[in-house]
């Protein structure tokens, strides 16, 4: 049966893009320097929560005040503590790359599911320069959130709705711009 599953052309090139980027992501965090944008502001953001300041009117960091939801607040936590209090920045870029490989496969699977893709399609997702340096370049929050809504969309695909809108939920905890899924997910559920 697996045989049969990876013959399937849109499968094999999907394995194929996952492995490529299974061996350039590891490339491209030892090669291309780290640029700080976000991370040090993110550790800043949550140290307060750290200490016991719950009041958002009070927390910030380097570029000004937490504006992110509290799902934000515990996931960078524990990514600060996992990353010796955000310090050990190659540790934080393997952690963000374990999330980009995550995503992608999520997003191979999409495609794979919906067919409306070429094959050859999917090689675009190896190719984007932008998409690697949010990831393992520059560690932005949206990563985390994009993960867990493409998780909740490809739930979604396969009608798990109560874990779906649970993991969609998490990835709105942490940046709000998933809120931009609602209007469809709203429709989807009511049809």
């Amino acid at each position: 049966a697996f045989r049969r599953f990876i013959q399937e052309e849109r499968v094999y090139f999907a394995l194929m893009v996952f492995i490529a980027e299974c061996c350039a992501t590891p490339l491209i965090i030892s090669k291309v320097p780290y640029t700080e944008i976000d991370w040090k502001a993110y550790m800043e953001e949550v140290e307060g929560v750290e200490q016991g300041e719950y009041d958002y009117s009070k927390l910030r960091g380097g570029t000004g005040p937490l504006v992110y939801p509290a799902g934000f607040v515990w996931i960078f936590m524990l990514l600060k503590w996992l990353t010796d209090g955000g310090t050990n920045l190659h540790r934080a870029q393997m952690i963000f790359a374990a999330i980009y490989l995550g995503t992608q496969a999520m997003v191979l699977a999409l495609y794979v599911r919906v067919k409306e893709v070429p094959a050859w399609g999917l090689l675009l997702l190896l190719l984007s320069k932008r998409i690697h340096s949010l990831y393992v370049l520059r560690l932005f929050n949206d990563c985390v959130a994009m993960f867990f809504a493409y998780a909740a969309v490809l739930l979604f695909t396969q009608r798990r709705w109560s874990l779906g809108c649970i993991l969609y939920s998490v990835g709105v905890s942490v940046k709000m711009n998933v809120l931009l899924f609602a209007p469809s997910l709203l429709y989807i559920l009511l049809a």
